[in-house]
């Protein structure tokens, strides 16, 4: 027993990678999901959060990219399929979301700046054996 608790092994790990992958790249995908279903609408809300930023307008099309970077990372996340690159979508919609919280509560930039740190630590191990990485890049 102390054996699984303090060695590493690369199964063990491996299979980590693969929960905390499905994991976050669930919830990415679901939070881009919602706001491509709010429609042009709420598109518009999500692009204009980015007004106290200084940037005056493209509301739309800004949000609709939040969207699309979201589930698409986490699509790529879930799969293992360029990873990485999956991870720096999600690492700029998030550190945005993050900034634009920042005065605000504890729980309104705790979430995506946990996220954000997720995707990094993704970005830096890489999907791990159990992926579409590993599988085309022979890793």
């Amino acid at each position: 027993m102390l054996s699984f608790l303090f060695k590493g092994k690369p199964n063990y790990i491996n299979f980590g990678l693969l929960f905390y992958r499905i994991a976050l790249g669930a919830s990415m995908f679901y939070h881009g999901y919602l706001k491509w279903l709010s429609g042009s609408e709420g598109l518009y809300k999500v692009g204009a959060m980015l007004a106290p930023l200084g940037v005056s307008g493209g509301y739309e099309l800004l949000g609709t990219a939040a969207a699309i970077a979201e589930m698409l990372g986490g699509i790529l996340i879930i799969l293992g399929l360029f990873t990485r690159i999956g991870a720096l979508l999600l690492v700029g919609t998030l550190a945005v979301a993050t900034i634009l919280h920042i005065n605000g509560n504890f729980f309104g930039w705790d979430y995506p700046s946990q996220m954000a740190f997720g995707a990094i630590m993704l970005f830096f191990a890489g999907a791990g054996r159990y992926s579409f990485d590993a599988f085309i890049f022979k890793k």
